[in-house]
């Protein structure tokens, strides 16, 4: 008798462990990197509308203050790896900029466009690049603030940057907005835990080749949320689920790492 009622609560066991595990995967966040920037030119509108076709959970953009305070979408520093100019974006101006073509036809956007154009239901992942500049070219506070106040976003928005100072300038203007220190260098656990109890943030959004279960413990050990960025395979993307307890993956094409995760 009591080895049925041990087989009959190991079966239950494991059923709750599936369910749960099914609730998992669901609730996994896919953020499209940079717009879905797989399919279309990175951070452009094209890019953030193809995001939401695909159903992502959230879209990712990087932005940059220019030298005539406009906050525009962009990842790199510098214009030439996209555009036939090679202007530096902290010192030139966003008519100048505007007045460039992207691959595809496309032009750079302000970030007030892209969250005029976000649906409702999307979130957003603001990578403040310009954090190390120097003088104004390095503060987009209260200008972000306002800005996600004034678009009805605020509720949507989501910090993250390399730059710790950045991370604790944005906790202190707009508090309600969660933060996440990005990071993709090999260092020591506990350095990564420490510098993200440090800053104050809600969670660590590390490049995948840096998770473990020793990150992903601690992390979890000290109520850190854990992103990774980037995956593009779907393999890679299923290994990562049956291995760890993840919040989101950032990914170039959202709709593939979405048919993994449904999968999974």
């Amino acid at each position: 008798m009591k080895t049925i009622k041990t087989i009959f609560l190991l079966i239950t066991a494991i059923l709750i462990g599936m369910v749960f595990s099914c609730k998992h995967n669901s609730s996994l966040k896919i953020i499209a990197h940079r717009g879905a920037s797989g399919y279309t030119t990175e951070n452009t509108l094209s890019a953030v509308k193809k995001a939401a076709e695909m159903n992502s959970d959230a879209v990712e953009v990087d932005i940059w203050r220019t030298a005539d305070d406009s906050l525009i979408v962009f990842h790199d520093r510098n214009t030439a790896r996209l555009t036939s100019d090679s202007l530096v974006i902290p010192k030139t101006t966003y008519k100048e900029l505007r007045a460039l073509e992207l691959p595809n036809g496309s032009f750079i956007p302000t970030l007030r466009e892209v969250l005029e154009l976000l649906p409702s239901d999307m979130e957003i992942f603001i990578e403040i690049k310009c954090g190390g500049e120097e003088g104004e070219a390095g503060k987009v506070f209260p200008m972000l603030g306002e800005m996600l106040r004034g678009t009805g976003t605020l509720d949507q928005a989501t910090v993250i940057s390399f730059n710790t100072e950045t991370l604790i300038a944005s906790a202190e203007n707009i508090p309600t907005v969660p933060i996440y220190w990005l990071t993709g260098k090999q260092q020591p656990t506990a350095r990564i835990i420490n510098t993200a109890n440090n800053t104050g943030v809600d969670g660590i959004n590390v490049h995948y080749s840096l998770v473990s279960a020793e990150l992903i413990n601690q992390a979890q050990n000290n109520n850190l949320e854990v992103y990774v960025w980037t995956v593009n395979d779907s393999e890679k993307a299923t290994a990562l689920l049956q291995k760890y307890h993840i919040t989101g993956i950032t990914t170039d094409y959202p709709n593939t790492i979405r048919e993994a995760v449904k999968k999974e």
